[in-house]
């Protein structure tokens, strides 16, 4: 009897280490296993994503901070758009912009408002522009911005661009383009910002133009 239950005993020892063998080799095997990459938070739009066009009928409009401010719908769709203060458009109006830098989670300091989603456009395509003389570098939203390159950054798929001309400097942001210090560039017409905060550079620019592009004049 006591035989038996020695063979009893050994058995349900042996049952149970060969258990937690195969546990561990389980837990072994599973630590083992290849480490899938974590999937990372999906990234803001690139600042270089260019709205070629942008249309509709302006549903809301106001003015703030030097810009128009213009809610557009169409096909069912509300589209945010800034324009220079001196565009006009009507509640009602069928209207047709430039090509525009998307902006998101845009705060405007001078509104308290945050927008999802904003275009700043350089004005209204469907228009004929009102001429305007030449004027100093910087001083004009849709005049030329041209100078030689004395500082370069990217940063949030923008390439930050210091132009000197005439001994005057101001800075350009430009979809990401490869640019050398003491090139000499010029950016195409650009929307002017005020007091802009480049979260990823966790810097503030006086004054900044956003370009959709550039070309080297060496």
């Amino acid at each position: 009897m006591k035989r038996t239950t020695s063979i009893i005993s050994t058995a349900l020892t042996l049952g149970l280490a060969l258990t937690l063998q195969a546990g561990c080799a389980g837990t072994a095997k599973v630590a083992q296993a290849p480490m899938q990459p974590e999937a990372k938070a999906p990234e803001a739009p690139p600042a270089d994503q260019l709205v070629q066009t942008l249309s509709g009928k302006v549903a809301e409009t106001f003015q703030g901070a030097g810009y128009l401010y213009l809610r557009l719908e169409k096909d069912g769709t509300s589209t945010w758009a800034a324009i220079s203060g001196d565009n006009q458009a009507a509640v009602g109006e069928e209207i047709a912009l430039k090509p525009g830098m998307v902006m998101t989670n845009f705060k405007s300091a001078a509104l308290n408002r945050t927008f999802d989603r904003i275009v700043f456009s350089d004005g209204r395509a469907d228009l004929s522009p009102a001429p305007k003389k030449p004027g100093k570098m910087g001083e004009s939203i849709s005049g030329s911005l041209a100078g030689r390159v004395v500082e370069t950054m990217d940063a949030g798929g923008y390439t930050y661009v210091n132009l000197e001309s005439e001994g005057e400097r101001v800075w350009v942001a430009i979809p990401v383009t490869k640019v050398s210090v003491g090139e000499e560039l010029e950016a195409q017409p650009g929307m002017r910002m005020d007091s802009f905060t480049s979260k990823s550079l966790n810097r503030t620019f006086d004054v900044i133009y956003f370009s959709s592009g550039a070309d080297k004049t060496d």
